[in-house]
């Protein structure tokens, strides 16, 4: 951020380029194109928000973060149940039944993947 100093020659630089009687319209115009660009910037952020779903990431970030927060304070609660999906098999997040994996046998893999 430039100081007292800098901002004094700046302006006097101005004054001679512009001149006294076109420097408060260009102060005017620079203040009407600064106060756009802010709104716009501000429309796109909350535009962003929308789009990436922010709360709803941010609300599921907390709910995992209680969740620790109970494993920590008591390590012996059973962890809730997670749901095994093959890489084949197509996601329906309607689905609440748990699938549970046999011990001895190994979880999937992708072979692309590996």
């Amino acid at each position: 951020m430039p100081g007292v100093q800098e901002l004094l020659v700046i302006a006097v630089v101005a004054l001679l380029v512009f001149g006294p009687n076109r420097l408060p319209e260009f102060a005017r115009n620079a203040a009407r194109m600064l106060v756009k660009v802010r709104s716009e910037a501000r429309r796109n952020v909350e535009e962003f928000r929308q789009l990436a779903d922010i709360d709803d990431l941010e609300r599921d970030l907390r709910g995992v973060a209680d969740e620790l927060q109970l494993d920590r304070r008591n390590p012996r609660r059973r962890p809730t149940p997670v749901r095994v999906v093959s890489p084949t098999e197509p996601v329906d997040p309607r689905a609440s039944s748990v699938q549970q994996r046999d011990a001895d046998r190994p979880p999937p893999t992708d072979m692309e993947a590996t």
